[in-house]
């Protein structure tokens, strides 16, 4: 028994021996697993997850520093900036290198008036960056820089500055200096360069530097354009059409100038306006570019195509007999009437009075698919090609759309749409002797170092009609300014040529009573055409003829065009004044004329504009000053050699000026001669009213409201 007890003690010491010995080895083994692991995730993330790793240490004191490329500028012909880049300061943070963002942001507070709450909202996002204030003055730059406020990054950005001129064309940019609207999006491509990039190093204060040796990517600047754009033509259609809005009362309005030979675009000038520096001023109204984007029934203007047409086909002469009716000309029903009660007159004097009826006549004898062809031949109905964005064709039916009236309501100007451009391009062609040219406004493209990339030349689109053609109908168009409806468009100095539209405006469906376009295109000098331009004004409330709403506009740009200094204005030749050819007899039968506006001129200036009107004036105080007010309003119909009452100003008083039409700073300015202090209501572009009124007493204040 003893023995068997003892056997059984040492197998129970052998078991748990063994069994002791295999945990030992299932403990070490496991212990070698474990280890095993450990070192082979060491191995993994060292050599495999290397580059990983290193790029998430590197983020934690490296960034990429994005280098802005200078965006190209636009320029005039001459080489004056219209659009530039000025470079400015802006301060930006990693939030995640700032330890103190209450001290960051009480200390953006106090620099910049702004809420704390509003910078520890920005240095709390869960990003590497964020802008704290963009694009501040160097003095407040400096103080922040002088705080030595750790993790905040100066770096320079660019903003856009454009000189008031042309803003329509030449558009704006985003706060990140993108092109958004006119030239500045079109050739935002060009203009906008290619940024590059440096690698930044942080040191553990956040203090940023260059890595010496990182990769990096030079910025490649912006290329720049020159535009035709004459600055000093542009700042003259800017200013006259100012000038013309306030006087004709209208709403809006567009003048555009063009070289006739070349096609390059002088001047284009819109109102309402806008102010490209001040975002505030900008409205779908100021800033659409009214010259292209803006149909409209052009009225007489279009009475070139049937001149042209009959000139060219033989149907009319100049001395050719044409009964205009005495006014009224009824044709399937409808009755036309032309503004001048006319008899029997030559086809030029019909032009130079434009007759409505004549035109019609005219018209029904070419026929309705000549007239169209001709028609389309000036590019009525099409877009021009004009390098710039929002162009629209107008609208010229298919003679299959026309009506019965259609032809003789489309020659004067009726039953089609136009744009301002298009109608001036087809008078700019009969300057040119009857070749249209291809208008454009992107003379040269620029490389950063100033070199020519790329040149536009002037291109010939079509001939229009025969030299001879275009010769003896410019004298018809020379008629109208001598002795016809727009002598009030004649310069000072300068033969001109043209043609006055006046058109009922549809709205609705239907023709609204009292709204009109006014408007008057013509060239100079007529010989040896240089320049054409069109004024044209939308509803005229002081008399909506166009010879009294948009001729003296015409007059007065082309006066001053040949008469300002500059590169281009030398080539412009003034010539003799041609003595208007009035045939007696025929200006006798004519018993009625239109009064115009001559308020604001001076009393020789008033007095000369009557005289060409076949008017006389009567006046009702002593004449030193300018007219303020006159007994019968502008527009009005009367008899030949009235006597039109005018009152004048006391030029010795001291009057309020008349602030309506500018912009503030030149509203400010013109106030300030006078000792008068302005308060300002609204943030738009110009003045539209003032208290108190222009020619009141001045009381030392004055309240300007600026448009919306």
């Amino acid at each position: 028994m003893e023995f068997f007890r003892k056997h059984k003690q040492e197998r129970e010491t052998e078991k748990r021996e063994r069994e002791l010995n295999t945990r030992m080895l299932v403990a070490v083994s496991g212990l070698f697993v474990f280890a095993a692991l450990i070192i082979g995730r060491l191995l993994f993330i060292q050599i495999i997850e290397a580059p990983e790793y290193q790029a998430r240490a590197r983020k934690q004191y490296e960034s990429r520093l994005i280098v802005k490329a200078k965006r190209g500028t636009l320029y005039d012909r001459s080489m004056n900036r219209l659009a530039s880049s000025l470079t400015y300061v802006s301060l930006a943070a990693d939030p995640s290198m700032i330890e103190n963002k209450e001290e960051v942001a009480a200390a953006f507070a106090e620099v910049f008036g702004k809420s704390k709450a509003g910078y520890l909202q920005k240095l709390s996002e869960r990003t590497r960056f964020v802008w704290l204030e963009r694009r501040i003055s160097s003095e407040k730059a400096g103080i922040v820089s002088a705080k030595k406020l750790s993790g905040v990054i100066a770096m320079k950005e660019q903003n856009r500055h454009y000189e008031n001129l042309a803003a329509q064309v030449l558009g704006f940019t985003d706060a990140d200096n993108t092109g958004i609207s006119g030239l500045e999006q079109s050739l935002n491509d060009t203009l906008k360069g290619r940024d590059g990039f440096l690698v930044m190093q942080r040191t553990a204060s956040g203090k940023a530097f260059p890595r010496v040796g990182y990769p990096h990517q030079e910025a490649a600047d912006g290329k720049s354009a020159m535009l035709t754009i004459d600055i000093t033509v542009q700042a003259i259609a800017e200013d006259e059409l100012r000038r013309g809005i306030v006087a004709s009362g209208s709403s809006a309005g567009t003048v555009i100038i063009i070289d006739v030979r070349t096609g390059e675009i002088l001047a284009i000038a819109n109102y309402p306006d806008f102010d490209a520096n001040n975002k505030l001023t900008y409205t779908p109204e100021a800033t659409r570019n009214r010259a292209i984007t803006d149909g409209f029934e052009p009225g007489s203007t279009f009475k070139l195509v049937q001149a042209t047409a009959a000139t060219e086909l033989g149907l009319r002469k100049a001395d050719d007999k044409v009964n205009a009716e005495n006014g009224k000309f009824k044709i399937k029903n409808r009755v036309i009437t032309d503004h001048e009660p006319l008899g029997t007159v030559t086809y030029k004097q019909s032009i130079a009075h434009s007759s409505n009826i004549v035109a019609a006549k005219t018209a029904i004898i070419i026929g309705e698919e000549k007239f169209y062809k001709y028609a389309a031949g000036f590019g009525f109905g099409a877009k021009t090609g004009i390098d710039l964005q929002g162009e629209v064709r107008g609208q010229l039916k298919a003679t299959k759309e026309w009506s019965g009236i259609t032809l003789p309501w489309m020659s004067q100007g009726y039953e089609v749409m136009v744009t301002p451009l298009q109608v001036l391009c087809a008078y700019a062609a009969l300057a040119n002797n009857g070749v249209q040219m291809q208008p454009f406004i992107i003379k040269k493209i620029l490389s950063p170092d100033g070199k020519v990339f790329a040149e536009k030349k002037p291109a010939e689109l079509r001939r229009v009609m025969k030299p001879k053609t275009a010769a003896d109908v410019k004298e018809y168009f020379r008629a109208v300014v001598d002795s016809g409806t727009g002598i009030s468009a004649r310069p000072e100095g300068i033969d001109a040529a043209g043609k006055t539209g006046t058109a009922q405006k549809l709205v609705g469906g239907t023709y609204k009573s009292g709204s009109y376009a006014s408007s008057f295109v013509g060239f100079f000098p007529v010989d040896k055409p240089r320049v054409a331009a069109i004024v044209m004004m939308d509803n005229p409330t002081n008399g909506y003829y166009g010879s009294i709403a948009a001729a003296p506009v015409f007059s007065r740009i082309a006066s001053r065009i040949a008469t300002a200094s500059g590169e281009y204005q030398e080539k412009i030749q003034a010539v003799a004044v041609r003595k208007p050819s009035r045939e007696k007899d025929f200006l006798d039968s004519v018993q009625t004329v239109t009064v115009p506006n001559v308020c604001g001129l001076a009393a020789e200036e008033a007095r000369e504009l009557l005289k060409v009107h076949r008017l006389d004036f009567k006046r009702e105080n002593e004449m030193k000053g300018a007219v303020i007010s006159q007994s019968i309003k502008a527009g009005t119909r009367v008899e030949v050699w009235s006597k039109v009452p005018l009152m004048f100003e006391d030029a010795n008083a001291s009057k309020m000026p008349s602030l309506v039409g500018l912009k503030a700073d030149r509203a400010i300015y013109e106030a300030k001669q006078l000792g008068i202090k302005v308060s300002m209501q609204g943030t738009g572009g110009i003045v539209v009213s003032q208290r108190p009124k222009a020619g009141d007493k001045p009381n030392g204040d004055c309240q300007i409201v600026m448009s919306n």
